[in-house]
Parts: structure tokens; sequence; C-alpha cells
């Protein structure tokens, strides 16, 4: 980026239906300068010169994008005066065909801003009435902004990484494809040559260089493409975000919950035990109406060792196309009940293979429209005193009417639904 009087020439290009008039002019000057004899005949071993094409002005653009009428011969005064020679014109419009050395004449609007700029930008008054189009970002930039503005709220911090890492890194996780990654004919770093198929790796890394800089809090996000190869094609380039925390299973992915929440407060988050051998136990694959929107998984201790992590990690991965499309953009008004809401404990004993997330469904359902928030409170294990293979699950529900006070009675029969439910669907048990 050092400027220089080369830069300078070569960044404007130079132009090919001029060379041979400069080499004629060059020949001159060395012939009156310094003496010597011109050799018969030219060499020209570069290609055609292209053909320029013609530039239609649409008169009625003026009036449109100016606000202001210009006749037309003071229109085609001005452009012949520029250099371009008018090919056709009429009462509508003019056709003309660049010089070679104006090389940024290529549209309309062009020619709308040499017009303007000869005719005189004093000429534009300034209460002058130009139409405007209304327009607005794309859904896919409303929802990155309100994700990035959400989990900044939430305590991470903003990673930028590059595209490309090394092979063994980027064979480490790629949830999304299992086709080998592209390679890079030029690395931009030391044998970084592999493009990536996931943020994760990358927020990993980094998690690794913050860990050894000793810095205490390391909680991190990315917005960025991955790379998935298709054979045959070009890649798909999705939009994902990725987390890497610090802290368990459950702080990420109530993150991940938050995040989808803020997008649209109706979606409920299901989650399907994942396994990989990146992951501990603690993991799971995401989902929103159907679909899959995203992984979430606490690292093993084999995962730390392979990124070199002394302390505990937790990543999450994202689509963010499939937010784009379950987003509400346009938040609706709902008023709050102004009557009091009612709570109630249950410790429901079950299998040590029911999830938290299938019993959270269950009792959802029973307990209908007229249920608050279900929280999950903790999970205890004793096998004195629940037996072999059987935890406890605590969770607190929260009741409250729309139209009128709960009562007591009403609240109870609602839990007794639940109960009643969470035994016959998944031999839960209430704890004493």
């Amino acid at each position: 980026k050092l400027h220089s009087d080369s830069s300078y020439r070569f960044e404007r290009g130079i132009d090919p239906q001029n060379i041979d008039w400069a080499s004629r002019r060059a020949c001159e000057l060395i012939l009156d300068l310094a003496g010597g004899e011109l050799a018969v005949g030219v060499l020209d071993i570069g290609r055609p010169p292209t053909p320029i094409a013609p530039v239609v002005l649409r008169l009625s653009q003026l009036k449109r994008i100016l606000g202001i009428e210009i006749p037309s011969d003071e229109v085609r005064r001005i452009l012949a005066a520029l250099g371009l020679k008018e090919r056709k014109a009429d009462d509508r419009e003019v056709e003309v065909v660049p010089p070679s050395w104006r090389r940024d004449l290529t549209r309309e609007i062009d020619l709308v801003e040499e017009v303007a700029r000869i005719y005189g930008y004093d000429a534009i008054p300034e209460d002058v009435v130009v139409p405007l189009a209304p327009s607005h970002r794309t859904d896919m930039d409303r929802v990155q902004e309100k994700a990035r503005h959400m989990l900044t709220g939430l305590g991470f911090d903003e990673a930028m990484n590059i595209s490309t890492l090394d092979e063994e890194y980027t064979s480490s996780f790629s949830p999304w494809t299992s086709t080998t990654p592209i390679q890079s004919a030029t690395p931009v770093l030391e044998r970084a040559d592999r493009l990536r198929r996931s943020l994760i790796p990358s927020l990993l890394i980094a998690r690794r260089t913050n860990e050894r800089l000793m810095n205490e809090t390391i909680e991190l996000f990315e917005m960025a493409r991955v790379y998935l190869p298709k054979a045959g094609q070009l890649p798909d380039e999705p939009w994902l975000v990725g987390l890497c925390s610090g802290g368990d299973y459950l702080t990420v992915k109530g993150a991940v919950e938050a995040l989808v929440s803020a997008l649209n407060p109706q979606l409920r988050v299901t989650a399907e035990v994942l396994e990989d051998a990146l992951f501990s136990s603690s993991a799971a694959r995401f989902s929103v109406a159907g679909r899959v929107i995203g992984i979430v998984g606490e690292l093993s201790q084999a995962g730390l060792n392979r990124f070199e992590l002394r302390q505990r990690a937790t990543v999450a991965e994202i689509k963010i196309a499939e937010l784009v499309t379950l987003a509400q953009l346009m938040p609706k008004y709902e008023p709050l009940s102004p009557f009091p809401y009612m709570t109630r404990d249950l410790n429901l004993v079950v299998s040590e293979s029911v999830r938290w997330g299938d019993l959270a469904t269950i009792i959802r359902v029973a307990a209908g429209p007229l249920l608050e928030e279900l929280k999950y409170r903790e999970t205890f294990r004793h096998e004195t005193m629940l037996g072999a293979d059987r935890k406890s699950l605590l969770c607190t529900l929260t009741f409250r009417g729309r139209d009128e006070t709960l009562t007591t009675d009403q609240v109870d029969s609602l839990v007794k639904s639940v109960c009643d439910a969470c035994r016959a669907q998944c031999g839960a048990e209430l704890r004493a």
C-alpha cells in the first residue's frame, strides 16, 4: 500500500487504443533529442483491443436522479465535449461510445454523473424533490446484528479468525460434512492450507492462545462462513455462529436458548444425544420446530488434550440460515398478565436413560397454556436412596392465569396431570 509514481500510473490502467500513438511519439522524441534511425514497420504482439461497448443515457433519468430538467441539446453538447462519440439520439435517449481513455464510463449512471458535474452542481436547488425508494437490510443482516448484540450482552467477545487451518485441526471436528476439506495452494500461515468446515477448531485454538497468556475470562464467539465441499461443484458456504466458553454444558445451552428466544420468543429448543470423540457425555444436537439448528458439547479430556487446553471448554455451533427462517423480525406486542403467579417444585425420580429435554416436553404438554415457565434446578444421584440406575430431577413450574387469578385447586389439578403424564410416559415417580 505504498504510494508511488508507478502505483499512480498503473492503478489507472493503460489506454490500449493509444499504445501505437504513444510508441510513435516516443520514437519522435528519441530521434529529435538523441538522433538515430527509425526502423520500418511496427511489431504488435498484444491482443487486439476489445471494442468499447456503447452506453445509453435515458433523458428521463436525469430528472429522476438529479431532480432537474436539462435540455437534450445541452446533454449532447456535454457528452461530445468529454470525447464521447454519439451513435444515435432522439428526444428520449442518447447512445454514445466512451473514449478509450475513459474506462470508468460503462453505465448509464456514470453518464448522469458526468452531465451533472459539467452542468454544475450549483444548478441543482437544495430543496429539489428527488424520489426515494424505501429499502432495508436483508433478513440475514438483521439476524446477524441481533445475534451479535445478544451474545455480547451475555458476556461473549467476538473473535475473528482466518478461514484456513492445518489438516490436523480441520479434521478434528466437522459436524456438517465428512467430505475432505478444500486445500489452498497458497497457505495464509504455515501449514494452514485447508478451508475450515467448522468454526469450533478455530475458537478452541484462540482459547488455547488466551490460556497461555493467562487470561482469566475467555468467552468467545465468531460469526463467519465455512466451506463445505461438493463433488464437482463449488462448495456450500453457509454462515455459522460458533461459541466457546469456560462454562459447563448447561451454561452454553442456556446461551443458545437465549439467542433463539431473542429471535422468536415462541420457539422451543429440543435436544437429542450427540456422540462425538471430541465431546464428553454432555453433548447434544439442537432442533427448533423440527429443524436441526446446531450442536452443543463439553469437551472430553481427550478433546482438551488434542487442543492443549488446561481448563474446561464447552462449544456450540449454530446455522444462521435456520435462524433467519425461524426468526420473528417484526416483534409483536403481548400484554403482561396482571394476575399473580403460583409456583410448584417437582422432584421426579426417573431412570438414568431419561433426559431432561424429554421430560420437559412432557411437562409442558401436560401443564397446558397456564404454564408460564419451566425451570430446571438440579440432578441428584444416590444409589442407596434412589436405587441403581436412577436419578432425581428437580424443577420449578410457574403458573399464571391470563384472565383470572388461579386457585390452589386449579394449580394442584395441573400438577397432578403433569405427574400422571410423567409416570405414564417415562416411569417417573415423585420423590418424597
